[in-house]
């Protein structure tokens, strides 16, 4: 019988979250605590039948003897990546719910990290979880609208970077000031990648996923090598991530004919 693949993750040891370990996800989200890969570490990984549900495979970890995880014993704060059907989903352990949410690991070299219509992102500097309500495509860079998932007095509406990146804040959408801010941002020069953002920029941690060699990473949801060949309809709009994804294809294949044929000439 084929298995589902799952990893928990459990805050790491580090003094700067001691005071998020054991913490409800609405004391996580309130006091601008980042529930992602950087603040975290593997504290477990196994297989799961077919179906297995993030319920369950917390029923069997609260089950399991606590010299097995690598961190501290199974609970509150701990996050569930659970691969099914190749596609990972992540899940806040609460005390009585499991919280599903998006953005756990950064933006990977391929595949979707901002997803159109879903919700439960947090964002560097901003309060509370963040839904993606629109995309647009600027110079070849696909941006995001980000709208509030508060409901009293929510803030306005953000722009980020396909990274993650924050670029402005917007009342009026992709209007032409934003799109002033967002070309601005392209041609600003970029910070220093952090450790586990060079792994995605160069393709390592995709590789790592295909080996299962590097265990920090095995959960990441990125389609390699899987480009459409036609944009696809999402929500009555067609993808901007799709279309991008077939321009940088079709790049990549121009800029590779000429090295091409002059390897051919030289076996000729």
């Amino acid at each position: 019988m084929s298995s589902d693949i799952f990893v928990i993750y459990q805050i790491d040891n580090s003094e700067k979250n001691r005071e998020y370990r054991c913490r409800s996800y609405a004391y996580q989200i309130e006091h601008g605590f980042m529930i992602t890969a950087d603040n975290y570490g593997t504290g477990y990984s196994g297989t799961a039948t077919r179906g297995m549900g993030a319920e369950a495979i917390r029923k069997k970890m609260e089950s399991i003897n606590p010299d097995k995880f690598k961190i501290r014993k199974f609970g509150v704060s701990d996050v569930i990546g659970l691969t099914a059907a190749g596609k990972t989903s992540f899940f806040y352990v609460d005390k009585d719910r499991l919280v599903r949410f998006n953005g756990f690991f950064p933006k990977p070299q391929s595949g979707t990290y901002l997803i159109l219509d879903e919700g439960g992102y947090q964002v560097a500097g901003q309060k509370g979880t963040w839904l993606v309500s629109d995309e647009v495509e600027v110079d070849g860079q696909r941006f995001v609208q980000m709208r509030s998932e508060q409901t009293n007095n929510p803030p306005p509406s953000i722009i980020l970077h396909e990274s993650g990146a924050f670029v402005t804040q917007t009342a009026l959408g992709f209007d032409g000031e934003a799109t002033r801010k967002m070309r601005a941002f392209l041609q600003d020069p970029k910070p220093e990648l952090l450790h586990h953002q060079k792994f995605f920029e160069n393709g390592t941690a995709e590789r790592a996923k295909e080996s299962g060699t590097e265990q920090n990473y095995n959960m990441i949801d990125g389609c390699v090598n899987n480009v459409p060949k036609k944009p696809r309809r999402i929500g009555g709009r067609w993808s901007v991530l799709d279309r991008l994804h077939i321009k940088q294809a079709e790049r990549r294949q121009k800029d590779n004919t000429p090295q091409q044929e002059q390897e051919r000439s030289r076996k000729s």
